[in-house]
């Protein structure tokens, strides 16, 4: 199934393929948001991500469905 991936500030750059912002990505029937985390090999923790769909925060337990465009946004620290 194929799925759309919003990636935000860092994780433009932490994708296999160098910098995007946006990404196609196809995944087995049944695959969480957590496999989709996995597939693009991003090192920042789970936990340290804001994970929204469908305008909603969701978990990285979430089943995708096809079609499905998900955001994952980084949690911004400053000092």
């Amino acid at each position: 199934m194929q799925v759309t991936v919003h990636l935000y500030t860092i994780l433009q750059r932490q994708t296999p393929d160098g910098p995007q912002r946006q990404l196609e990505v196809t995944l087995p029937p049944g695959s969480t948001i957590a496999d989709l985390i996995k597939s693009l090999e991003i090192t920042l923790p789970e936990e340290a991500m804001l994970v929204v769909m469908h305008g909603r925060h969701t978990t990285t337990t979430t089943t995708l469905q096809p079609h499905d465009h998900v955001h994952l946004i980084p949690a911004m620290s400053g000092g």
